[in-house]
């Protein structure tokens, strides 16, 4: 193996590490922040009646995630993932990320959810949102860049490898806002 090869392989480990290292850094800013909502809705201020969100769409959003995700997931296991794959996989993060945005609109002016009128609840529901949303924009950043990768016929497996765990994780954050947030 040559030099440029051992250091290739050595930069791509540095760079997973660091991917996880940010997902890891992410995840624990928005498990501070469920929890402090959990400790609200333990304590009886959750939800107020007047401002408990339906359950359909959320559920809708997040099925969209776990497609992404297993989209992303068998495009690892061809050899040379498709366009298809990654315009789907990138397809169904767009659309979370839409559904999202629309419904946070419907709750903020349809609803009342405004902050700082609605309280906590209001807050934890924006708060978690934003970050989670905030977190998948970036893995969708590196998936667009495997994109263009794979349109201009190079290898896309490693920023596809670095951006599995960034979108298990997007996944597994919305489980938890979902859980937090929308189940009574």
């Amino acid at each position: 193996m040559s030099t440029n090869e051992l250091a290739s392989q050595r930069d791509e480990g540095n760079l997973w590490f660091g991917a996880v290292i940010a997902h890891g850094a992410v995840a624990m800013l928005f498990c501070a922040m469920a929890f402090t909502a959990g400790f609200y809705r333990l304590r009886g201020f959750w939800p107020p009646a007047s401002a408990r969100p339906g359950l359909l769409v959320p559920a809708l959003a997040g099925g969209l995630l776990v497609i992404g995700a297993v989209s992303l997931h068998a495009s690892l296991r061809h050899p040379r993932p498709g366009r298809l794959t990654l315009a789907g996989v990138l397809g169904a993060g767009a659309a979370f990320l839409a559904t999202q945005a629309a419904w946070s609109h419907v709750l903020f002016w349809y609803r009342d959810l405004r902050i700082p009128d609605s309280g906590v609840f209001g807050a934890s529901l924006y708060g978690l949102s934003a970050v989670q949303a905030a977190h998948l924009s970036v893995v969708m950043l590196g998936l667009l860049r495997a994109g263009l990768r794979v349109l201009h016929g190079q290898e896309a497996r490693a920023p596809l490898r670095r951006a599995l765990p960034g979108w298990w994780c997007s996944t597994v954050m919305y489980g938890v806002l979902f859980a937090v947030v929308y189940l009574p």
